[in-house]
């Protein structure tokens, strides 16, 4: 079923006259006119964002900054300027044609905030530290980490940015009523929506808003982002403003790679597989000989873009943000290029050797801190005292702690209950994950009788499931988890090995914290809390740090194997298609 967008009114459509389809059309409505009146706020809630943005010039793309040596290699504030100019041509176009055909056009001044702010909380070193994180935090059993999602987590919750942009508000219009005030706050999420729904890496050619997806909605997809594997990747946007915003992102990113590739020197030129595919996008060969010969390829990548932006343009309408089948697979296939031939390389054995198990030492020693210093249960009553952090805070002052206790003395009761939550449901669903494997073996097991075993040896788990649905498991420890999972094998005669890595409640949240920060570094700050700590050297430093075009990066290049298998997923996708 398509989703009709409606014309802008001043009330709802009564439903009788809408028919089946009321409920969705109404969404459309509402959706569009809360969008509307962010949009004549724009500025304020732009000022605020900002604020929060500034370290994205010292954050890595796909090139790590720490190794680049081209200035106009791409970074995280270069890629969202570009998404934002893409993305706003784009709505542009669209609303041209939609006013000729009298239907409701995209918000320009809210795609253009989504996109300008869609990276906020890119962790250190690109994706390859926001998978580091993630998979120390899944072998901790404390979820994972998703750029996407920690945007919207650290500025709804860590700054609590809507008080913040409703007093901004009020301050540019004193005039302004409080049930118009109230109206905006409570329609925010639509933005912070946007960013939580960006992650564009599945092969998609087309999008279709989910109009009928509310705050709560939004809210628990943010926290099954952090606690469900892949589940960004299952995220459908609220508005076609977001829709939009996640095809552009590709549009941005994809091109940029191709060129930062030959900035950098991971491939000495355009080759063969390169050039078919440009061609076929109408990248003439005139094109590809005027940028070898002056080594400045960006040219290439602006008409690429373009030839993107017409085509989204001119095959989109109303209720669907949509590319041509052929062009989209030609831009899927310009990425997978670019996997095989750049990003497999932009990670080095060194890298891989040094960085994982940094970050694992700093969760454990900053765990180790928080229990020292009994900070969880000051914490959980409300807040670390002001007394109270000022002592901690003298007593780790010019040490590498300094700025980890700092960030802790700031969590606020919102941010610390959120965390929380995100442990509690992680932990719900490690036991869900282990019951599963649980009934896996009753379903293999060698002396399993189907027809006779299975209803009641079923039934049981079942009821395990049922029971750990509801429980409060705030003061529920691993190793209480063990048991019961182990119960459940025994049950079914078959028993695991005790898992070593799991800890109480307690201990969980703190590694959480320490991840949590981790997570706010860029990359220059990360390298040096390196160095400040010891784990490098300054041999080791300037090794860290060199640059890709003084390396011999097929012998010295790391790729994992969870990057090969999401790659041979993209590609399958592309030749599905």
């Amino acid at each position: 079923m398509k989703k009709k967008y409606v014309e802008k009114s001043s009330r709802k459509i009564p439903e009788k006259r809408l028919g089946k389809y009321a409920k969705e059309i109404n969404a459309v409505f509402e959706k569009h006119m809360a969008i509307e009146e962010l949009g004549e706020y724009s500025s304020e809630i732009s000022a605020v964002l900002n604020d929060y943005n500034r370290k994205s010039t010292e954050t890595t793309m796909m090139v790590k900054g720490l190794r680049k040596s081209n200035q106009e290699t791409t970074n995280r504030k270069t890629h969202q300027e570009n998404l934002a100019n893409i993305a706003v041509r784009i709505a542009k176009g669209m609303n041209r044609k939609q006013n000729q055909n009298n239907n409701v056009g995209l918000n320009c001044d809210i795609i253009d905030i989504m996109a300008r702010n869609h990276d906020i909380r890119h962790t250190f070193l690109g994706h390859s530290g926001e998978w580091w994180l993630s998979n120390i935090k899944e072998d901790y059993g404390i979820g994972y980490y998703c750029h996407n999602a920690l945007g919207p987590r650290e500025l709804i919750y860590t700054n609590q940015v809507y008080n913040e942009i409703i007093e901004m508000i009020k301050q540019s219009n004193p005039n302004i009523g409080e049930k118009r005030l109230k109206r905006i706050k409570n329609n925010l999420w639509l933005i912070m929506e946007g960013i939580n729904s960006h992650n564009g890496e599945r092969s998609e050619s087309e999008y279709h808003a989910d109009v009928t997806k509310s705050e709560s909605d939004f809210e628990k997809e943010n926290l099954y982002c952090h606690t469900k594997k892949g589940f960004d990747r299952t995220v459908i946007p609220a508005t076609p403003e977001a829709a939009l915003m996640r095809l552009c992102d590709k549009i941005s990113y994809i091109p940029y790679d191709m060129v930062d590739g030959l900035r950098e020197g991971f491939i000495i030129e355009l080759n063969g597989e390169y050039i078919n595919v440009l061609e076929k996008l109408g990248i003439t060969s005139e094109d590809i000989q005027e940028c070898k010969e002056t080594n400045h390829y960006e040219k290439i990548a602006r008409k690429l873009q373009t030839i993107f932006i017409q085509d989204v343009i001119e095959n989109s309408t109303s209720d669907i943000i949509k590319m041509s089948s052929d062009i989209s697979k030609l831009l899927h296939e310009l990425r997978n290029i670019n996997n095989r031939q750049i990003v497999n390389f932009v990670v080095l054995k060194e890298d891989n050797e040094i960085y994982p198990p940094a970050i694992r030492r700093f969760m454990d020693e900053f765990e180790r801190i928080i229990e020292q210093e009994n900070l969880l249960t000051e914490l959980k009553n409300g807040g670390i005292p002001k007394e109270r952090q000022e002592e901690i805070k003298s007593k780790y002052k010019e040490t590498i702690y300094e700025k980890f206790i700092q960030y802790i003395c700031n969590t606020n009761q919102a941010d610390f209950n959120y965390t929380v939550k995100i442990i509690e449901e992680a932990t719900r669903q490690s036991i869900y994950d282990e019951q599963e494997k649980a009934r896996d073996i009753v379903r293999n097991h060698e002396s399993f009788n189907m027809s006779a075993d299975f209803p009641n040896r079923d039934q049981r788990i079942q009821a395990y499931i049922g029971y750990y649905k509801n429980k409060d498991l705030s003061n529920y420890t691993e190793e209480e988890k063990q048991e019961d999972v182990e119960t459940i094998l025994r049950n079914i005669g078959n028993e695991q090995k005790r898992n070593p890595l799991y800890f109480n409640m307690n201990k969980r949240i703190g590694l959480e914290l320490g991840a949590k920060y981790l997570s706010t570094l860029n990359d220059i700050e990360f390298i040096e809390l390196l160095k400040e700590s010891g784990i490098i050297d300054e041999i080791k430093y300037k090794s860290l740090t060199r640059k890709y075009r003084e390396i011999n990066l097929y012998d010295e290049a790391y790729v994992h194997e969870n990057w090969k298998k999401i790659a041979k997923e993209q590609e399958k996708a592309v030749e599905e298609k």
